[in-house]
């Protein structure tokens, strides 16, 4: 998984609203009294938010589970930023110091298909976080696979590279598949070459979740819109959730 498309992920995510991301998680962060330390992000891809958070004052730890992606990302690195890239499994990894934050974005845990994985995920997160810590993720709806992708044929058709998304939604299982046809074009010959890859990913009911993160040890403190200012409404996309280690109490 992501092994060709990281070739072109970034051009096709142009159009991300990182900078609002960016803007309203830091935002909350701030309400929260977290201004700095150290940010761990989960997924992070080609480091777009990784260097945004090195950017704004944090220490940042990248992990992710492509060597691709995380190439790309050690070259955006600019100099002087504090950021250290690992390529581990988010369900089964480590860190060299405690985070301040855990961050998870850009809906990379509707990759983890079965409910062992999020326990893993959920598991070292614990590990990691001190008392005081925050891990803030965010999730796509069941809504946004049944009325917005599932079912849908999307294309993206650019001068070097031409992708393809076929999506097929099973309401049953929760998981929508995503189906990648790429033709991109190599450097120097101009032919274009065909890649295909399978993308899957599941959706959860948020009373699930809250569930396995209580076994975890993490308690919900705060679910979100995709605006990050109210709770999520019947049409959301996205779902934030905000959780801090279980005190017992």
């Amino acid at each position: 998984m992501y092994d060709r498309f990281a070739d072109v992920y970034d051009r096709m995510m142009s159009e991300t609203p990182y900078d609002i991301w960016f803007e309203k998680l830091t935002a909350y962060l701030e309400r929260q009294g977290k201004t700095g330390g150290h940010l761990c992000e989960l997924g992070c891809g080609t480091g777009e938010m990784t260097g945004r958070f090195a950017e704004g004052g944090y220490e940042v730890t990248g992990i992710d589970l492509s060597p691709d992606m995380l190439a790309l990302a050690e070259e955006k690195k600019k100099d002087g930023q504090s950021i250290l890239y690992l390529n581990q499994d988010m369900t089964d990894f480590s860190l060299h110091k405690p985070a301040d934050v855990v961050l998870c974005i850009c809906d990379s845990i509707n990759y983890l298909l079965e409910e062992d994985e999020l326990r893993g995920l959920f598991d070292c997160v614990k590990k990691v976080l001190p008392e005081d810590g925050l891990f803030v993720f965010d999730m796509k709806t069941e809504y946004c696979y049944e009325e917005i992708l599932g079912n849908e044929i999307r294309m993206e058709d650019e001068e070097d590279y031409t992708v393809i998304w076929d999506n097929a939604y099973d309401p049953e299982t929760k998981v929508n598949e995503y189906m990648l046809t790429m033709f991109i074009r190599e450097p120097g010959s101009g032919q274009y070459e065909r890649w295909d890859e399978c993308h899957q990913q599941r959706a959860y009911p948020l009373e699930r979740i809250r569930e396995l993160l209580r076994e975890a040890g993490l308690e919900l403190r705060d679910c979100l819109g995709e605006n990050m200012e109210a709770p999520p409404g019947a049409t959301d996309e996205r779902i934030y959730f905000i959780t801090q280690p279980y005190n017992g109490q």
